[in-house]
């Protein structure tokens, strides 16, 4: 079976888990908080957006109520069916910002002509679920062609330091697994879906995405400092002035190379030149 449709199998059997992750708890909601503050920084003031494997539509949703106009794609079925559902208990405004919510595959964007969007993003990691670099450079690719002149690409990976870090943390018989190998040298390693994934080292993203003309305006680690810190973050949630004062500096450090590489999730905004 194709490593994608395994992949659509995974979310169809529990997409209500892919849009609770966001706000699981304290250190998942890092993730979305971050990444909202550098979109919010970088997008235009309107205009339509592309949310190109967006799951259940928590990003396309948070966009509609801010008044932009999204199409939404995932290849799964059920993520997309769930966003329906969301979206459907929302004002007939926000209801109108969602053109479209479809299956598809973002490697294959033929369904939208060149230079379709003022955004394109692709957040939460599924460029990390490709295991070809072949057909990671097809996907990226497929993001700048529908993108406009000057229009923005945010993509979001997941990290290969922090995954480094949770195997010494957490899961050390992972060091002495055949595979173990195979991610020091090339990042690819079995995700949880029980597919190959590719983890990313910061520079890496970069590249890819800047070797189709999309000039970085922004790297930063999603979770920045907090990384791997779970058991600590959501501690210091509880406590209102510190875990005001420690998102401050997630926020404040997030975007230092160091923290960029280290980060669970990494994002790169990308001006199309």
């Amino acid at each position: 079976m194709d490593e994608i449709r395994k992949l659509a199998d995974t979310y169809d059997s529990d997409p209500g888990h892919e849009w609770g992750r966001l706000e699981r708890d304290a250190y998942h909601s890092l993730e979305y908080r971050v990444t909202l503050h550098f979109l919010r920084k970088h997008l235009p003031a309107s205009g339509q957006i592309l949310d190109a494997g967006g799951g259940p539509g928590r990003y396309a949703l948070t966009f509609c109520r801010m008044g932009y106009r999204v199409h939404l794609l995932d290849i799964s079925a059920g993520n997309i069916q769930l966003a329906r559902e969301k979206f459907a208990s929302e004002s007939e405004t926000v209801q109108q910002c969602l053109l479209d919510a479809a299956v598809g595959d973002m490697r294959d964007l033929s369904r939208f002509e060149d230079e379709s969007f003022d955004a394109v993003l692709c957040l939460g990691g599924p460029l990390t679920h490709i295991s070809s670099a072949a057909d990671r450079r097809k996907a990226v690719g497929e993001l700048a062609r529908v993108v406009k002149l000057g229009g923005i690409v945010a993509i979001s990976v997941v990290g290969y330091l922090a995954v480094l870090r949770t195997i010494m943390a957490q899961l050390s018989d992972e060091l002495l697994a055949p595979h173990f190998l195979k991610l020091l040298q090339s990042g690819d390693a079995p995700g949880p879906t029980h597919t190959i994934w590719h983890f990313f080292r910061a520079a890496e993203l970069r590249e890819l995405a800047e070797s189709f003309e999309l000039e970085t305006l922004e790297m930063a680690g999603c979770q920045g400092l907090s990384s791997n810190l779970i058991e600590a973050t959501n501690q210091i949630a509880t406590e209102p002035r510190k875990w005001k004062r420690w998102n401050e500096l997630v926020l404040q450090t997030a975007t230092d190379p160091a923290v960029v590489d280290t980060s669970e999730h990494i994002l790169c905004i990308g001006r199309k030149a």
